[in-house]
């Protein structure tokens, strides 16, 4: 297998990890859970890495990531969700900056 095809196959598995993340967020958006934190961290970060490589985010990663974004804006994001300090591991805590800005490509 060449690097190019490696690289296609580990991205392939981010965008399929993202989505099975998506669907626990949204799942825990619907039955009124909180959302934990390193959950968001993981799927924003998938985000970023797919979007850095061209990789079109799965659907339901971009509708959890807009409605995620819409609620920051309109500040109904719990606390623990839109702290703006940085984890321990460097996942960004501060999420307004992505939200407000991302792309799509």
């Amino acid at each position: 297998m060449t690097d190019a095809g490696a690289q296609s196959d580990k991205l392939g598995e981010v965008a399929r990890l993202a989505s099975l993340m998506a669907d626990r967020i949204l799942e825990a958006q619907i039955m009124e859970r909180p959302i934990p934190q390193e959950q968001l961290n993981a799927l924003v970060n998938a985000a970023w890495l797919l979007q850095d490589h061209d990789v079109p985010w799965p659907p339901l990663v971009e509708e959890v990531l807009q409605e995620a974004g819409r609620r920051m804006n309109q500040g109904e994001t719990a606390p623990e969700a839109a702290d703006p300090e940085p984890e321990d591991d460097g996942a960004p805590a501060g999420l307004t900056r992505f939200f407000s800005g991302f792309r799509r490509r």
